[in-house]
């Protein structure tokens, strides 16, 4: 009868002080320390027992929901994005043929609504866009689009369009060659844009779409050129 009422009397006391444990700290929360730094290469892949894969996963995993955990949600513009950076070129060691993290980088963290952070996903993604492998380009022309219309860095836009168009790639669409043309448009460069254009219309008309044509002949000719200049265009003229 006593062991009963002693094993009673003691889970009693447990119930007690659990509760008051729980009642002293309900205010407490995790607290996010932000993009935690970032390990050499070889401590990368030690903590993925020396698979490399498993790493790009782990640390993939980690970055996609860093800053929404314990019951957390951050953000995107108090992301330390340095160190975001850093994150994103040990990824590229770890795997440089998926387009996870690049993916990653794009679209989730190239969604800040602080232009002024934007720099290192830019460059990561430049760097990246820059690989004759499958489809890459696309995410050097996802930089150009950051810089042009998130920072609205018409001079980077520019750089990073010239790369783009100049990039020999069977099956990079039209558009890549027009994009420094349309840059320098935006610019207010017109001179250099209309030689762009002329340049790409002279080029690659005959394997070019008509509409593709028609757009680019209908933006030199209404854009570019005013009246009296597009009536002495022969592209201008062909149009009527």
């Amino acid at each position: 009868m006593r062991r009963k009422y002693f094993i009673f009397v003691l889970c009693f006391l447990a119930f007690i002080c659990h509760a008051g444990f729980s009642i002293s700290n309900r205010s407490l929360k995790a607290s996010w320390k932000n993009v935690p730094p970032v390990p050499s290469e070889a401590g990368a892949v030690a903590m993925a027992a020396g698979d490399r894969e498993l790493a790009y996963r782990m640390i993939g995993s980690m970055m996609q929901n860093l800053g929404d955990s314990g019951g957390n949600i951050t953000s995107l513009g108090a992301y330390n994005f340095e160190r975001l950076g850093q994150w994103f070129f040990l990824e590229d060691k770890m795997d440089w043929r998926s387009d996870y993290i690049p993916l990653l980088a794009a679209y989730y963290f190239g969604g800040t609504e602080n232009p002024g952070q934007l720099d290192p996903v830019i460059d990561y993604l430049a760097m990246v866009g820059q690989r004759p492998y499958g489809e890459k380009w696309r995410w050097l022309a996802h930089a150009a689009y950051l810089a042009r219309f998130k920072q609205s860095d018409l001079e980077k836009a520019m750089g990073l369009a010239y790369i783009l168009a100049g990039m020999n790639i069977a099956g990079l669409p039209i558009w890549a060659s027009q994009m420094p043309a349309l840059i320098a448009g935006a610019k207010g460069d017109k001179e250099t844009a209309l030689a762009l254009m002329m340049s790409v219309l002279q080029d690659k008309s005959r394997t070019l779409d008509p509409t593709e044509v028609n757009f680019m002949i209908d933006y030199i000719c209404t854009r570019l050129l005013d009246k009296s200049e597009a009536g002495q265009n022969p592209f201008c003229n062909i149009q009527k």
